[in-house]
């Protein structure tokens, strides 16, 4: 897209808003808001159909590392610690190595002091392993003198129970050696202990071919090819090794006294390099890294298990929109469409800005989508229910709706930017598939807000001023009734202690099984088979059993899982087990049965180095989110309803962990992400609870402080259950059509919605009223005392305006 025309666009949009808050002629806001409305749903359209969504690698398939530099050595043999420069010249090295000719997409970014983190999208399944292999190849080339003897001092030395010989040392060939009786033999020799000539005196590797088959030519600078000559002079017709990574790929003999600055390495064995080996093994060489590398977390998707998840998550957002339409239109009718009709241009804005900004769209990011459905239409809901209880004060229906708008604004807002914290910390602290899912709920929670207090207005402007809605009818869901709620508070205060001691006890009796390989590593190797087929856990068993880690360890325990597909009844098998185990046994699943029976497999590995780390950041995260959202709650409301709600919210967050494992699912990082996403949505109901209660005391209807909280409870109850519902509906559907990845969002997120609203009528109210009467607060005083403030403040603002305006 034109960066101008983009600028065009959206200082345009910007001015109309700015034009349409500020007008207060009806005509003027009705023409600027329409015009406003359909030029950023028009430009969301075309930047989404032009730009595209960039999707992660868990939809399009490909292989994310991090991977962690290793101290290297210094000369005296002590180890170097790794610095920012040396971070930097193994993106360049590796950015050489994984796509030679530029032809790949990679990306390669820096994480903490001594980490990279390698993105590969689209690479296909067979290129997974060599990319796993090239990134933990140093390859350190050096050329060691082999001692005349050998062979035989090599006897002399195990002989004598391993003493070794003074300043020689073994060294193992890349591969065996197959004898004249054809026994393979694990060959060594007996090479100088420190090298005659390092590998960074070649200035250039390249693949050759001659008639003992390919070979890796190498050419020396000037330096090197002078060292070169003058050892080559020394020992003459003498062995020279030549070693890679401390094995020994061939030992030729000295054949000449000068060799001009080149040298040839050949495959030894009998098997020699094939055409791709020495091509790689050529790269490598001109590209050798200074830190080893060791790989601390895997994540590797096949494109056929991205699109899979993609076609899922198309029916799931379907389903949800569905769902949530039908809601609307039984319980608000005609209006119910213009809500419908926000949410659809809130979904446009929401796909628009994630195409302009190059957002990635992950799985996750699917599962906040669905979330945002059901939060847009909870603003809608508010709204609604204000219109509705201002209809029957006796208000016309334009004056009505004005009122709704207003007195909805600060419920709206509070509640959105308590979910907006959760959802910025979540993007600063978190990386990954959480921080997808943090990114599609922070921009659908501000595209929510446009849907529901700009779209739908200008909607109902044009709806009245054309006689189409000249009321509101509504399906009533609770009678309009008080009815004394805080009674019951302690037999709800007691049961929900028992429940989470319940959620607590689960999990400490599990101890480290509630924790998925996240927290405390390993690898999960996820696969989905085709309709129809079907791979028995006896079949699996029996292709892991004889497997082995890559160096010849035992695979380990490997824990088999299953999870029908409802969209088309196949199966998903997960293979959970040991970090190294997992590349092993996806490469043996791939390998066994071809695209006739599975659709794709995935790979996750977490090194127990993250593992621990990530503990932290989530310990980190959700503390950040609780303060901040406590010191917000300071901020707009007095200290008893803060206390209350942090309160609330903290038995909440108990809670759902310990059912989700109660229920089978493991904690990992994305419970966090559904955490903090259940820990804004529940303030965002007991805030607006609270709003009510401080509305019904601002208002002085009189009666005691428990009567005036039972009455604004109750009037919020309608739009409680409501907004519960429309919000929790696609998450079931999302519990019940999406994949396990999704599926690990959809149950804390289900649970929480349910808690939320649990929470907020029979927690959080009942202990406002319990701290005020336990420290002698007079909550009817604060409130009166701040609408007071407020009010003086507004007046010497309004004040101050009209002597600008006299000057």
């Amino acid at each position: 897209m034109n960066p101008f025309a983009t600028f065009f666009v959206g200082a345009s949009i910007l001015m109309m808003l700015l034009v349409y808050i500020g007008t207060a002629v009806h005509k003027t806001k009705r023409w600027v808001g329409t015009l406003l409305v359909a030029l950023t749903a028009f430009s969301a359209i075309y930047t989404a159909k032009t730009m595209g969504l960039k999707l992660g690698i868990d939809l399009q398939g490909g292989s994310e590392f991090i991977v962690q530099l290793q101290p290297s050595d210094n000369d005296d043999g002590t180890k170097k610690e790794v610095t920012s420069s040396d971070v930097q010249q193994a993106i360049d090295i590796l950015q050489k190595r994984l796509s030679p000719n530029g032809e790949k997409d990679l990306t390669l970014q820096p994480e903490g002091t001594d980490r990279v983190v390698i993105q590969m999208p689209g690479i296909s399944d067979e290129e997974i392993a060599d990319v796993r292999k090239v990134i933990q190849t140093v390859a350190h080339l050096e050329f060691r003198r082999v001692h005349p003897d050998s062979q035989a001092k090599l006897e002399q030395i195990k002989a004598r129970g391993g003493i070794k010989e003074p300043g020689w040392i073994e060294m193992p060939y890349r591969t065996p050696v197959t004898a004249k009786d054809g026994t393979v033999i694990a060959k060594s020799e007996l090479v100088r202990d420190t090298a005659d000539i390092e590998g960074k005196y070649v200035s250039k590797a390249y693949r050759t071919v001659d008639a003992e088959g390919n070979k890796v030519a190498l050419q020396f600078d000037s330096e090197g090819a002078k060292l070169f000559d003058e050892l080559a002079a020394v020992h003459y017709q003498k062995e020279m090794a030549i070693i890679v990574d401390g094995q020994i790929h061939s030992a030729p003999r000295l054949q000449a006294k000068q060799y001009g600055g080149r040298a040839e390495i050949s495959g030894g064995g009998s098997r020699g390099f094939s055409q791709q080996e020495a091509d790689t093994l050529a790269t490598l060489l001109s590209n050798p890294l200074k830190n080893p590398m060791k790989i601390l977390s895997e994540s590797s998707v096949s494109s056929a298990y991205g699109q899979a998840a993609i076609n899922q998550g198309k029916w799931v957002l379907v389903a949800g929109l569905i769902i949530t339409t039908i809601f609307m239109l039984i319980v608000y009718r005609l209006a119910g469409i213009v809500a419908i009709v926000g949410l659809v241009i809130n979904l446009c804005v929401l796909f628009g800005s994630m195409a302009l900004f190059g957002f990635t769209l992950t799985m996750p990011g699917i599962a906040g989508i669905v979330l945002t459905i059901g939060m847009a239409v909870d603003a809608n809901v508010l709204i609604y229910e204000r219109l509705r209880e201002e209809m029957e004060a006796g208000k016309t229906f334009t004056g009505a709706l004005e009122a709704a708008y207003e007195k909805a604004f600060s419920a709206i807002a509070d509640s959105n930017i308590t979910t907006l914290i959760s959802a910025i910390i979540l993007v600063v602290i978190s990386g990954g598939l959480v921080k997808g899912f943090a990114v599609t709920l922070m921009i659908g929670l501000v595209s929510s807000m446009i849907g529901a207090l700009i779209v739908t207005r200008v909607i109902f402007m044009w709806a009245i001023d054309k006689s189409i809605l000249t009321n509101l009818k509504t399906t009533h869901i609770v009678p309009d009734k008080v009815f004394d709620i805080l009674s019951l508070a302690p037999k709800f205060i007691i049961a929900s202690l028992v429940v989470t001691a319940i959620s607590l006890g689960t999990v400490i009796m599990k101890g480290d099984q509630s924790f998925g390989i996240d927290f405390r590593g390993g690898a999960r190797v996820d696969v989905v088979l085709k309709e129809g087929k079907n791979i028995t856990d006896a079949e699996l068993n029996a292709l892991i059993a004889p497997l082995k880690q890559p160096e010849g360890k035992a695979i380990g325990t490997a824990y088999i899982q299953r999870k029908t597909d409802p969209t088309n009844g196949s199966e998903n098998i997960s293979v959970r087990c040991e970090e190294l185990s997992g590349a092993v046994i996806q490469g043996a699943i791939n390998k066994k049965w071809t695209g006739d029976t599975i659709s794709g497999t995935s790979i996750a590995t977490v090194g127990s180095v993250i593992g621990e780390e990530l503990k932290k950041q989530s310990s980190v995260a959700l503390a950040c989110a609780l303060l901040a959202i406590f010191l917000y709650l300071m901020l707009r409301f007095e200290f008893a309803f803060a206390v209350g709600a942090i309160v609330a919210l903290f038995h909440d967050v108990l809670i759902v962990p310990g059912l989700c494992v109660l229920f089978g699912q493991e904690l990992s990082v994305i419970h966090v992400g559904a955490l903090l996403a259940i820990a804004g949505y529940s303030i965002n109901d007991t805030i607006i609870v609270f709003d009510r209660i401080r509305e019904t005391i601002q208002r002085g209807t009189g009666g005691s402080m428990r009567e005036m909280m039972n009455e604004a409870i109750c009037k919020t109850l309608s739009r409680t259950i409501l907004t519960s519902s429309t919000t929790l509906a696609p998450m079931v559907v999302l519990l019940f059509l999406g994949n396990p990845a999704m599926l690990e969002f959809a149950m804390p997120i289900t649970i929480g919605i349910l808690l939320g609203t649990y929470s907020s009528i029979f927690i959080a109210s009942p202990l406002v009223l319990w701290y005020a009467k336990k420290t002698g607060t007079s909550l009817k005083r604060q409130v009166l005392d701040a609408q007071i403030e407020q009010m003086k403040a507004q007046q010497s603002i309004a004040a101050a305006a009209a002597a600008g305006g006299k000057a």
